[in-house]
């Protein structure tokens, strides 16, 4: 009888293997593929720029992407992998900036300070000129921070040598006054700053009240033009990582099929391979990249190490919270004159737990199923969920979504007669996709913050040759802070692989 030939396994040798899908991990892959090593990047938990229900095409989270030119550290990776142009390209300006709906005033928050001292005006005659005037230091704080971050300094600082750097680069070009009062200072319960301090868990994460260099970047950069990207930031994150392949590195898993990491072999103090399920062939690296959350990369790691001393630095962040949404198709009149394009609703008396960060965007059909529908647009509504909500089954998760759409009654107030789709990605996304099954926006409480009160995990782990680059390393400046991380754990990697970093 005849048997069938299997190839024997192979031992594959990359200079750097990336583990995860996270915007900093896939970034610091391209950069170091871009710059001539080898690279592998393992798409562990990817879950596409969209998800697919009903035919539709549909958003896993509203996402504002300020200008990649307001970050130094997008600017300067973007550029060097000729991406720059591209993404400005791709970016759709929001109309307008940004819009605050509250109980009796809708606010556009436009960047152009004499239209927003206008709209202050008209709504608040007595509080516009501290209102303007608090617009306006947050807009100086902002400014005040870019030649901080310019100088790309090591955060978190991990040992001596990164904080005396940290020091030099904050000494050189400090971000702000220790205890200086914040630019909204007496207008605390004023709806604007409660609006805007509610923005900032949509924006970054980290949970509970944003530290003062978080809230100067996160929204300064909102207020200086919000844009939308179709497929958000899962889409910037697939075109980085396509400039792996471009370069020569090798890809595993995305839209050719999961790629799922079983766990990762250690000799002593270094990581040595990672295993693929469904693959005889032993993938071993030099450098490995972590870029998935935390307890995801904890189960990689054998049992000694996991529950070692090492494995619980991973267990420093937990997430009780997180950002979920729920998607609406509607048809053409659905949406109320003057609706902008992405706006933060309030409800009566502020409170943070039933406020909605709204967008707007044309609907998309799956490819072979069914025409694109002329005027349909897609509401993809967040709002703030347990970390643990989908473990509370789907019914649970069904009267999230009906009471974030009553807390909408006021500012759609005819929608429900024009929905033609109601999907949760929690309910709808498919288990095939493994990232669907983690959250796809986080709010993080750190153990023990940094003297900035914006980082979390160092870039260089506790093993001699693994580097964190995800969303956890520098979870208080949310994107930003993802293309910080990726640019320090390439610039790390070169360095454990024998080369200097290049100048940038």
């Amino acid at each position: 009888m005849p048997r069938t030939f299997k190839p024997p396994a192979t031992h594959r040798v990359y200079d750097a293997c990336v583990v995860g899908s996270q915007l900093g991990g896939v970034l610091a892959g391209a950069l170091l593929a871009r710059r001539g090593y080898r690279v592998l990047h393992v798409d562990h938990d990817g879950m596409g720029p969209s998800y697919e229900d009903r035919g539709w095409l549909l958003p896993w989270v509203p996402a504002l992407l300020p200008s990649p030119r307001l970050f130094p550290a997008a600017e300067a990776a973007l550029q060097e992998l000729g991406l720059l142009a591209d993404v400005q390209r791709g970016l759709e300006p929001s109309g307008p900036d940004l819009q605050l709906l509250l109980p009796r005033a809708r606010l556009e928050l436009a960047r152009d300070p004499a239209r927003r001292t206008a709209e202050l005006r008209r709504e608040w005659p007595a509080d516009a000129e501290r209102l303007e005037a608090a617009m306006g230091g947050l807009a100086a704080r902002f400014d005040r921070a870019t030649p901080f971050l310019a100088a790309h300094p090591p955060l978190p600082a991990a040992g001596l040598r990164d904080r005396w750097a940290l020091g030099r680069a904050l000494r050189a070009a400090p971000p702000g006054a220790e205890g200086e009062p914040g630019p909204f200072a007496g207008l605390e319960s004023h709806p604007v700053a409660r609006g805007l301090s509610v923005l900032a868990r949509f924006l970054g994460y980290l949970d509970g009240e944003p530290p003062p260099l978080a809230a100067a970047r996160l929204l300064g950069s909102a207020t200086r033009g919000s844009h939308r990207i179709p497929g958000g930031l899962e889409m910037l994150r697939e075109m980085i990582r396509r400039k792996i392949a471009d370069s020569r590195g090798e890809l595993l898993g995305g839209e050719g099929g999961a790629a799922v990491a079983e766990g990762l072999s250690f000799d002593g103090r270094r990581a040595a391979a990672v295993r693929v399920a469904g693959s005889k062939d032993d993938f071993a690296a030099r450098v490995f990249v972590l870029a998935t959350d935390a307890p995801a990369a904890r189960r990689l790691l054998p049992e000694a190490e996991r529950e070692g001393r090492r494995g619980r630095l991973l267990a420093g962040l937990r997430a009780d919270r997180q950002v979920a949404a729920v998607n609406w198709v509607v048809g053409p009149r659905a949406l109320p004159p003057g609706l902008g394009d992405t706006s933060l609703v309030l409800p009566e008396g502020g409170e943070e737990g039933e406020a909605v960060l709204l967008q707007v965007s044309p609907a998309r059909r799956a490819p072979g199923k069914g025409e694109r529908q002329e005027g349909v647009q897609v509401l993809c509504a967040a709002g703030f969920l347990p970390a643990a909500a989908r473990d509370q089954g789907e019914a649970a998760l069904l009267a999230w979504a009906a009471r974030l759409r009553e807390s909408l009654a006021g500012a759609l107030p005819f929608f429900d007669r024009h929905l033609l789709a109601e999907s949760l990605p929690l309910l709808a996304a498919s288990r095939e996709k493994r990232g669907s099954r983690l959250m796809p926006h986080p709010l993080y409480q750190v153990a023990a913050p940094g003297p900035l009160g914006i980082t979390g995990l160092p870039t260089r782990s506790p093993w001699d040759n693994v580097l964190f680059a995800g969303r956890e390393v520098i979870p208080g400046l949310g994107v930003e802070g993802e293309f910080h991380a990726g640019l320090q754990a390439a610039a790390a990697a070169e360095r454990l692989l024998g080369k200097v970093a290049r100048p940038r």
